[in-house]
């Protein structure tokens, strides 16, 4: 192998790992909008479990009961 072989091979090996850097920094954000977004809908179901059994004990409506419409 001579000299220039061997840049070609190193410039080849740099523009790859420039490459893997780049996905990993995309997949990286990715993950961190994933879990902002499952912390948001974690604390929207939590709100929404609370207001469900609040309705329920102003209903008098137990849970697996049926309304008195069926």
């Amino acid at each position: 192998m001579n000299t220039s072989d061997i840049d070609q091979r190193i410039d080849e090996l740099e523009i790859k790992l420039q490459f893997q850097e780049d996905t990993i920094d995309s997949l990286n954000q990715a993950l961190i909008r994933q879990q902002k977004d499952i912390l948001l809908m974690t604390e929207k179901f939590s709100l929404m479990s609370k207001q469900l059994e609040s309705y329920r004990q102003q209903q008098s409506i137990h849970e697996g009961e049926k309304p008195p419409h069926y």
